[in-house]
């Protein structure tokens, strides 16, 4: 049997890739290190310090001893295979890594400071004070535990305190930072004096350091044994942070240029591509860039950019994402090269809206409780204004993806068909959820009728369920399949697991294209939401007061929780034919004309 991993590996393989990062938690690496203190946890129940309804809900469904067994098999095979695997080192007890409460308990660590930043309060995803020589002596533990049952010393990988603001005061916070990275590196060279170390750039990014900051750092780091892992290369810029051409590290100091494909939700077809087209022959010239990096959290990524990213990987000569597309369509489609490549051009110039056209299906619940101020919905007009020659098009574009050969037994066809038509439809639902808001606001201003106000929420609506539908045609969006696949490979699992994926789904962070939320979840909050703004439209003062009491939408929440995945049986169920794909995208092509 060929697992799905060893298929993961030899891809890398094909596309003479040579590092990889199994950024899946550290497994029972804890019950390794302190076999005496942390006992393995139970099979048939919550994991000990899950947080339910979050993603710190780590409940597992095999085993984790099996877990472990098949972290074993995969980095060897990869070893076998001569691919890089970076240890992990230093304070690694941040967001993959949940120190166990059993090991809180006997322990007892001392924790850093922290004055902001995420995960204020949260023990088990705390950082140990590593001022503190015992802290700092466990976490290198768990590093040589990893190495001696799964690993080898090859290549070691931190990443700081990120994500942490230790002081209040930011010099003050960043002498800590610059120390613990001279802690992390000095305990390193104890028992790998040679050893090269990756420096991962997220701890740049968020809280964001400056130029000047980082030249600090890159100051005390041995640039022959060190590398900066950048992996934020095609960001944004943002207030607190700049790119890597700020960092002082072009023609200075060895570092990567990174594609970040990596929240959760991020799984649509996107990419930064003008910044990367921008920013990428920067690094490709420079002798210090030591390789292209491609950052994914998702287990459903965008092929194209993936394409894109191996391409570019060894000699970079593609920087527009048009010029792969007969290439790539050639190999992945075959005798359908053609349809699919249309169907592609078609789409990306709506795909690229990432920014501007977010997945709002994802906080309608979080709109409803919060008005959108003045401030905001100008934004959202202004940005449908400078958007709109990309949009005037957008029933050619379903046009095109209707002539997509769906359906007839090409699973490479399938999928892609799928993916670019939620990704357009997503964005749609955006601009007429953007619409909607506008209008509210029009409203209250005396410059539009309730019934305008009304038809905007039902245009929204029909494409927010247009959007279920389209995901109810692959299992890649479902829970439930992704369950049974789970019980198919080995079985039983554990019971409380169902609970723990249903919170790995729902909560703020990582809810994204899942069928069952579009069913029990997003559609009927829209629907509440829809509702509450119907009976305000009512009001002589024109005034929409988002009532946060008959807003509230716990109990659509609780019900989600409540029914089991086997009960969640589409709400509208479609066979999975060429002909209903066809129709989906010609009938809602036909709706945008008439709107």
């Amino acid at each position: 049997m060929t697992w799905e991993w060893e298929r993961e590996i030899d891809w890398m393989l094909k596309k003479r890739l040579n590092l990889f990062m199994l950024r899946i938690g550290m497994d029972d690496v804890f019950q390794k290190a302190f076999p005496d203190v942390v006992p393995y946890p139970p099979a048939d129940g919550p994991l000990p310090e899950a947080k339910p309804r979050s993603f710190y809900d780590r409940t597992t469904a095999w085993p984790l001893e099996y877990r472990g067994e098949l972290r074993r098999h995969i980095l060897r095979y990869a070893a076998e295979r001569e691919l890089i695997h970076p240890e992990d080192m230093g304070t690694m007890t941040h967001w993959y890594s949940c120190t166990p409460k059993a090991f809180l308990e006997a322990e007892n660590p001392s924790f850093c400071p922290q004055s902001g930043g995420a995960y204020v309060g949260d023990p088990c995803n705390a950082v140990w004070d590593i001022r503190d020589d015992r802290n700092l002596d466990n976490y290198w533990k768990l590093t040589q535990t990893h190495i001696d049952a799964y690993g080898s010393p090859q290549m070691f990988h931190t990443i700081g305190i990120a994500e942490r603001e230790v002081f209040e005061d930011r010099s003050d916070n960043l002498e800590m930072k610059l120390y613990a990275y001279r802690r992390i590196l000095a305990k390193l060279r104890e028992h790998y004096p040679t050893a090269p170390v990756l420096i991962a750039s997220w701890d740049f990014y968020l809280p964001g350091w400056k130029g000047e900051e980082i030249g600090r750092l890159l100051s005390q780091l041995d640039p022959a044994r060190t590398i900066i892992l950048d992996y934020t290369s095609d960001l944004p810029s943002n207030q607190s942070n700049t790119d890597f051409t700020n960092w002082g590290v072009v023609g200075r100091f060895p570092y990567t240029f990174g594609i970040f494909h990596a929240y959760e939700w991020e799984n649509d077809i996107r990419g930064y591509y003008d910044l990367i087209a921008e920013r990428l022959p920067v690094a490709a010239s420079d002798p210090m860039c030591k390789g292209f990096v491609f950052w994914p959290e998702t287990s459903h990524s965008d092929p194209l950019v993936m394409e894109f990213f191996t391409r570019n990987a060894w000699s970079p000569d593609a920087m527009r994402p048009e010029e792969l597309l007969p290439e790539f369509c050639r190999d992945r489609y075959g005798r359908h090269a053609a349809v699919m490549e249309r169907a592609w051009r078609a789409a990306l110039p709506l795909a690229e809206l990432c920014e501007e056209l977010p997945l709002r299906f994802r906080d309608i619940r979080e709109i409803a409780q919060a008005k959108p101020d003045s401030a905001a919905v100008g934004t959202f007009a202004r940005t449908l204004e400078r958007i709109a020659p990309q949009l005037a098009g957008a029933s050619d574009v379903l046009d095109a993806l209707a002539a997509m050969p769906y359906g007839r037994g090409d699973a490479f066809v399938d999928r892609d068909a799928i993916d670019l038509a939620r990704t357009v439809v997503s964005r749609l639902f955006t601009v007429r959820y953007y619409r909607y808001l506008i209008a509210q606001q029009a409203w209250e201003w005396g410059d539009v009728t309730a019934a305008e106000v009304r038809r905007a929420g039902s245009e929204a609506r029909m494409l927010l369920a247009a959007l279920r539908d389209v995901l109810a045609l692959h299992d890649d969006y479902s829970m439930l399949s992704s369950l049974r696949r789970i019980e198919e490979v080995r079985a039983p699992i554990n019971p409380a697991f169902e609970q723990a994926l249903k919170g790995n789904a729902e909560n703020s962070y990582c809810r994204t294209y899942i069928s069952e939320l579009f069913d029990y979840y997003y559609l009927p909050e829209f629907d509440l939401y829809m509702k509450e703004i119907d009976r305000e439209l009512k009001s002589r003062e024109r005034v929409l007061t988002y009532d946060s009491v008959r807003m509230e939408m716990q109990p659509i929440v609780d019900a989600f929780y409540a029914r089991p995945l086997g009960e969640m049986t589409p709400r509208n169920p479609r066979p999975r034919t060429e002909a209903e794909f066809r129709r989906q995208m010609e009938t809602l092509a036909a709706r945008l004309r008439r709107m």
